[in-house]
């Protein structure tokens, strides 16, 4: 028996939920598919910020580990530069957690979930879209594709991504009660250790994140340099509960996120920022900018989701442009880019001002003369 419904989000991360539970909220039909049990592990340094959070209509706490208020940034090894701001940063979470909180979340609101079911095969026609799975099959007037780096939504509708990957490799460190308080409320990041990218420490309530990244091209000996990162903390005594690997997708300059009945979210359609690797303010900024547009075409009775693309290429990929351009700016001079943070404090309270949403990178671009004034100020370090 076939099941029907308005729209079909595959894919129960902060972007699929997000849209799952904007929907709900309008009294329309959803279905959450989703290919895992949840609650499920993700890898993931699991950092949301507070311009993440401000996007969200209710409260995330039940689902918070640490605040964090302090960065300590390093180049390859040295004298770290901290920063500190009086009001939270980031907000560090489990995504197990998280992404079933948000979940949730459309629940209440009801959104059906599903989950445990991998699509296998989707099929459009002039009236319904068929979403194939296993065992069952489904209905719907849209398709939401929220399913990640390897979005069977975007291979299935045939959407050209443009995709370009970082290469991420995260831990999930136990260490000794001293080493767990002396990472408290804090963030460490290290802009010259790992070629093309970078490594982090995100802390948990119990144990600390660990992990690196960088261009999937520059990645052969991304193990080997995270091995030396994580030897440098100087941690006395640690064990490492849980270690994953996983790709970012990065989106280029004319990305497809919409076609026909079908549209994509998050990191399906490849919104991660280039420069921080960040993915969850965007997945979640992305599916609200489609719910109004779904939300519109079902009223009238006409599934038209070209608005959406337009609303992302406005709101997400100038942003993600501008990102780009600096994310090759930190790849060619990670030392540059270190040293702008110590003479006067401006590159840090800019990055205080990014994380916390109160501007953002096309602000800080005209703040600077545009691009120019940015070579400038490198020229001068």
């Amino acid at each position: 028996m076939t099941q029907s419904y308005d729209v079909i989000v595959v894919g129960a991360g902060p972007a699929g939920a997000t849209l799952a539970y904007e929907l709900a909220k309008k009294g329309i039909r959803v279905l959450l598919l989703e290919k895992e049990k949840l609650p499920r592990y993700k890898c993931c340094a699991g950092g949301v910020t507070t311009r993440a959070t401000r996007l969200l209509d209710f409260d995330i706490s039940e689902a918070v580990e640490d605040i964090v208020y302090e960065v300590s940034m390093s180049y390859n090894f040295g004298n770290p530069y901290t920063g500190h701001h009086n009001q939270p940063l980031i907000y560090t979470v489990m995504r197990d957690v998280f992404d079933y909180l948000l979940v949730k979340r459309a629940q209440q609101f009801g959104a059906v979930l599903i989950d445990g079911q991998q699509v296998t095969q989707i099929q459009t026609n002039a009236d319904w879209v068929e979403i194939a799975t296993a065992d069952s099959l489904f209905h719907s007037r849209v398709v939401a594709g929220a399913d990640g780096a390897y979005s069977i939504v975007a291979k299935e509708s045939g959407i050209r991504r443009g995709i370009k990957y970082i290469a991420a490799l995260e831990s999930e460190v136990i260490v000794p009660e001293e080493d767990l308080t002396k990472w408290k409320s804090r963030v460490a990041i290290d802009l010259g250790c790992i070629p093309g990218g970078y490594a982090w420490v995100f802390p948990k309530r119990n144990h600390l994140s660990i992990g690196a990244g960088c261009l999937a091209s520059k990645a052969k000996d991304l193990n080997r340099r995270y091995q030396e990162f994580l030897r440098s903390l100087g941690i006395s005594n640690y064990t490492i509960a849980r270690t994953g690997s996983h790709l970012i997708p990065i989106c280029g300059k004319r990305a497809t996120v919409s076609q026909g009945k079908t549209l994509l979210l998050g990191d399906a359609a490849g919104l991660a920022d280039p420069l921080t690797g960040e993915g969850i303010c965007h997945a979640i900024q992305s599916a609200q900018l489609a719910a109004p547009v779904i939300e519109n075409s079902l009223l009238q009775d006409k599934i038209e989701l070209q608005d959406y693309q337009q609303l992302v290429d406005e709101k997400i990929m100038s942003e993600l442009g501008i990102a780009r351009t600096l994310s090759r700016i930190l790849v060619r001079f990670p030392h540059l880019v270190f040293k702008m943070l110590r003479p006067d404090g401006r590159a840090w309270r800019g990055y205080c001002s990014l994380m916390r949403g109160e501007v953002n990178y096309a602000t800080i671009k005209e703040r600077t003369g545009g691009f120019k004034g940015i070579f400038t100020l490198l020229s001068r370090m």
